[in-house]
């Protein structure tokens, strides 16, 4: 790896286990560090590398992404788990890059173990992270043990070892932290591609709703079930796709059992895991995306979504209310009552007027506030000032 210029800003971002294949990418925090890269190719105004710390290869591999953006794949190492690779493998792996290109910062963009890695870097240079989630939050909704354990362990690690300086995706996020004091936070959503801009609004209301996400209990799929048995009985009939995995064979049969017993078989989809690529055609078919979530941050369905011009169905929770406008761009219902969006739907039946007035009113909003250019932007001041204020040298 050659040393970088020296006449732009330099940002190591450091995340685990980005795929290879950026097109196998499903969701999730790689999404968003995918999109953040594509609005850093766009502004060309910081030097990035994206080092992914990575169980797939053996060997090291580095990708051109754009002019000022490259992505280094760093093998993990030889140990049986990760934990045990970050900090007796990694650690030494990441200080070489880090003399290689000098950056001005280092940006974690996940916590847990993975933080064991700042020791190649901590005393010497700036250091950030993204919060995507509430890992407590998390913990308290997981059901199965091995689950609870993993969440509780990186949960723990990661109030050790959080650096001072925070970005937030979400306001709702930030109100979480608030009680740890960091030197400097910073509220920055997560970025979505602008080809989500580029959906036309739907021309005609055809009843047809879409989930994304994983299909267990946190997302809740089966209450999405459960508002279409209702609606049917009202005789209003919507169609759905669900697109993601079931978390477990559990999770799978109650929803076939349920869908069975309730005669919707021919109102459900299964899309199974779908590739990131692929939602944009999904949404252009659909007239609007429900989430039935018992905990969210900022979810990025969302975002693409009302980008979409689709209004969003959802659950009062987390960061959601943040995003929709009650009315005007979605509902919100909370998790003890289905009848808000019951009523909801049956409002929005067969209404192609309401529909496309809604999904108008969402376009421009997330226009506004999520595109990836302009998160991209926003995480470059927030590199500036942080640069500035500890007046930090590149490590050498």
């Amino acid at each position: 790896m050659s040393r970088q210029p020296e006449d732009k800003l330099r940002a190591m971002i450091v995340v685990p286990n980005m795929p290879t294949r950026i097109e196998q990418i499903t969701g999730g925090v790689h999404s968003a560090v995918m999109n953040l890269l594509r609005g850093f190719a766009e502004t060309g105004e910081t030097e990035i590398l994206l080092v992914s710390i990575t169980e797939e290869l053996k060997e090291p591999l580095e990708i051109q992404f754009a002019e000022n953006v490259r992505i280094y794949y760093m093998p993990e190492g030889p140990m049986p788990s990760s934990s045990l690779n970050y900090f007796f493998v990694s650690v030494g792996r990441l200080r070489k890059l880090i003399k290689q290109f000098r950056p001005h910062l280092v940006h974690y963009q996940i916590g847990g173990t993975l933080l064991f890695t700042r020791w190649a870097s901590m005393f010497s240079l700036p250091h950030l992270i993204t919060i995507h989630g509430i890992p407590w939050a998390e913990f308290k909704v997981a059901k199965e043990w091995k689950q609870r354990m993993a969440i509780f362990v990186n949960a723990l690690i990661g109030d050790w070892l959080y650096p001072n300086n925070i970005i937030q995706i979400s306001s709702y996020l930030r109100e979480q932290f608030k009680i740890r004091k960091h030197q400097t936070i910073s509220v920055i959503p997560n970025a979505i591609p602008s080809r989500y801009a580029g959906i036309p609004l739907k021309a005609e209301m055809t009843n047809h709703l879409v989930f994304v996400g994983v299909l267990n209990d946190r997302k809740n799929p089966m209450l999405l079930l459960e508002i279409l048995n209702e609606l049917n009985k009202q005789g209003l009939f919507y169609t759905v796709e669900f697109c993601g995995g079931f978390g477990s064979p559990d999770y799978q049969e109650l929803m076939e059992n349920y869908i069975r017993t309730n005669g919707l078989e021919k109102q459900v989809r299964f899309n199974g895991w779908v590739a990131y690529s692929e939602v944009p055609a999904i949404l252009e078919r659909a007239d609007m995306l429900v989430l039935t979530s018992r905990q969210e941050t900022l979810p990025m369905s969302i975002a693409e979504a009302m980008a979409a011009g689709r209004p969003v169905l959802a659950t009062r929770v987390g960061g959601i209310p943040e995003m929709i406008e009650e009315g005007k761009t979605g509902f919100l219902f909370d998790l003890d009552s289905i009848s808000p969006a019951v009523s909801a739907l049956k409002n929005l039946y067969n209404d192609s007027v309401i529909m496309q007035q809604m999904g108008k009113i969402a376009k421009q909003k997330a226009i506004e506030n999520y595109m990836a250019r302009s998160v991209a932007e926003k995480t470059e001041r927030f590199y500036l000032q942080l640069v500035k204020s500890e007046k930090s040298v590149p490590a050498v």
